[in-house]
Order: structure tokens, then C-alpha cells, then sequence
């Protein structure tokens, strides 16, 4: 999941020397971004991989003073944002402004646990300054607030220098579009349109089935490496027992439930016709192998998938200690694709789907 952050193209030597004496002399770089270099070069793409439009630092954006650690001279970065606001489906970038820049080291670190990490470097090949469009590694995504600072290196007639720290505030937004792995399905929330399929369902190879067991190509790819680890960090065969569920299906297993249970009992370990997760085929249930899924609970192959399901892009959708957040008893079998970014961050927050869409 490591990324980069690139240049944008460069400007022309006369745009760029007016663009630099605005920048230092407002303190922000104003108004436009580069120009195309005339000599051509590739398109920048975000550090997600991506293609995205050059960003434009504003006169909102924030200029910072480095911190020199030796030598004359003092370091500009201008347009570095110290305090954002994003949602975890847009990019975050900055177009920034270094100076002076020849021949130095430009490095993208990120606090965690106390230590600064680069994630991504640069070499800057401009004289006196030179303009970078930082992008953010995927691990802003991982946690509700991440810290991030630029270090420039020193060079012969440039100190060291450390950019101000920005700290990235992200938010998650559900989506009714059950094609995507971020749709929130709940009692509340049904799978819209009614009756929807998949257009394409397959069937995972590899892990043992209880049936025929179909998945969107996405979670059905994670699911067999998933199952293929546990077996082998186990000794034990994790086996799947349904994916997809079309609403009709849902309709009569939901009616049988009821007949054994009540209606009342039936609604808190099953989902009625049109609000299963099932149904989107970003959904399936596991067990051991020899093993009833209904006591797949406390297993060594439950205890490994509740620890590293999120590596996958997996969460067990229905926790323990969350069932008056999701209206489900505990569900240790129920496995929920969702992607990397936020399984690792449902993971590390330990928070239920609901909680980390804002919707509990």
C-alpha cells in the first residue's frame, strides 16, 4: 500500500520566477497553478494511482517557515495545509512551494506511535524554488486523525528544514450504490434498487464450501487469500457457507426463521427480504471446517479472522459488544468486503460499520 507523491509538470522559467516572487513575497502562492511543461512529461497521478488535475494552492493555504537545523538561510514551504478536512473517497493533496529547492531531498513523513515514518520521497531539481504536488499515502485513511510533515534535506548552501505539522481529519460516507463496497446496508437502509443482482457473481477458488457460494469478483479474490492464510496459520480449514442471497431467498429464509422463532426473535439474527447484505454479494459467512457456523465463535480459525480479516479488506460486520449499534446479535461467521482502507480503519478504531459512517 506504499505510494509516492510526484511533481507536477514544470512551469516555464518566466511563469515559474513570477510565481515564485508572488508566493514570497504574499507568503502564499496565489491563484494559478504551473503551467504544462513545454517540453512535455507525463501526467501527475495521485498517490493512490489515480489521474487526477494538477491542485491549485490558494491564498487560503497556509506558508510555513521550516525549521533549520543548521546553517544560513531560511526555508519556505508555502501551501502546505496544516489543518484538513477530508472524506476518505477524495484525495489529499497539496501543491507546495519550496524554496530554496536545488538538489534537495524532500521527504513525506507521518507520525505513528510516536515516531516520524516517511512514506514517500522527492528530489527537487529546481534553483530557487520549486513546486511539488504532495499527495498523501493511503495510511491518512486509517485512522480518524493522522500528522504528517515535509523534511527537506540540507544541502551546500541550504540547512535542513522541517515543514509546520498538518493534521488530516477524515470522515467516511456510506453509499446506497450496492455495486460499491462502501454501500451500507441496515434494517433501515435497504438494498436499493428492490431486488437487485450483481452482474457478475463468481465463485471463489480455493477455500472449501458449504454450497454454492458466489461473490462480486472483489471480496470473492480477498476471500481466497484469506482462507488460504488462515488455513495455513491455523491447520485448519476455513470453509464457506453462503455469499450471495437474492432477495427472494432472503424472503423464505427469513419466513422460516419466524415460524421457529417469532418474527421478533427472527429479527435479531436475521435480516428481512431486501436488507440483507447477502444480497449485495459484498457478503459471506464462514465456519471451521467440521464446525457449525452458528459456533464458529471462539475457534482458532474465528480468533485468527477477527484479528486479520482487515488485511484482507474484511470486517466481521456484526461484533460483539455492537448489537444495539447494529441490531444483530453477534455474528463472529458474517464476513463483509469493504476494502482495504476502511477495514484497516473499522480495525484500528475498533468501531462498528455504523459508527465509522457516522450513522449510529
Amino acid at each position: 500500500m506504499n505510494s509516492r507523491f510526484v511533481p507536477p509538470r514544470r512551469s516555464s522559467r518566466l511563469a515559474r520566477t513570477v510565481l515564485v516572487a508572488t508566493a514570497l513575497a504574499a507568503g502564499t502562492v496565489a491563484g494559478t497553478a504551473p503551467s504544462p511543461d513545454p517540453t512535455g512529461g507525463t501526467t501527475s497521478t495521485l498517490a493512490d494511482g489515480a489521474p487526477a488535475a494538477q491542485p491549485t494552492p490558494t491564498a487560503a493555504s497556509r506558508s510555513t517557515r521550516g525549521r533549520e537545523d543548521s546553517g544560513a538561510g531560511t526555508t519556505s514551504f508555502v501551501g502546505w495545509d496544516t489543518d484538513a478536512r477530508r472524506t476518505a473517497d477524495q484525495p489529499s493533496a497539496d501543491g507546495v512551494l519550496v524554496a530554496p529547492a536545488q538538489g534537495r531531498r524532500l521527504a513525506l513523513q507521518q507520525r505513528v506511535d510516536g515516531e516520524w515514518l516517511t512514506r514517500s520521497t522527492l528530489t527537487l531539481d529546481h534553483g530557487g524554488a520549486d513546486v511539488a504536488r504532495v499527495a498523501l499515502t493511503r495510511h491518512w485513511r486509517h485512522a480518524p486523525t493522522t500528522r504528517w510533515r515535509l523534511q527537506a534535506s540540507a544541502t551546500a548552501t541550504a540547512a535542513a528544514a522541517t515543514s509546520a505539522v498538518k493534521e488530516v481529519t477524515v470522515t467516511w460516507e456510506a453509499t446506497d450504490d450496492p455495486t460499491l463496497p462502501t454501500v451500507l446496508v441496515t434494517k433501515d437502509r435497504p438494498v436499493r434498487p428492490a431486488g437487485y443482482e450483481p452482474e457478475r457473481l463468481v465463485r471463489p477458488e480455493g477455500p472449501g464450501q458449504a454450497g454454492d457460494v458466489r461473490l462480486v469478483p472483489a471480496a470473492a479474490r480477498a476471500i481466497e487469500r484469506l482462507a488460504a492464510d488462515a488455513d495455513a496459520a491455523t491447520g485448519r480449514e476455513l470453509v464457506l457457507v453462503s455469499g450471495f442471497r437474492s432477495a427472494d431467498y432472503q424472503e423464505d429464509l427469513f419466513g422460516r426463521y419466524a415460524a421457529q422463532h417469532g418474527t421478533s426473535g427472527a429479527d435479531r439474527f436475521s435480516a428481512r427480504s431486501g436488507h440483507s447484505e447477502h444480497q449485495t454479494g459484498w457478503a459471506v459467512d464462514v465456519t471451521e471446517a467440521g464446525v457449525d457456523f452458528t459456533r464458529f465463535g471462539g475457534t482458532p480459525s474465528s480468533d485468527w479472522v477477527a484479528a486479520n480479516a482487515w488485511r484482507y479488506g474484511y470486517v466481521v460486520r456484526y461484533p460483539a459488544g455492537g448489537e444495539e449499534i447494529t441490531g444483530y446479535d453477534a455474528e463472529p461467521w458474517h464476513l463483509r468486503y469493504v476494502g482495504e482502507d476502511l477495514a484497516t480503519y473499522v480495525h484500528r478504531t475498533g468501531t462498528t460499520l455504523e459508527e465509522a459512517f457516522g450513522v449510529a
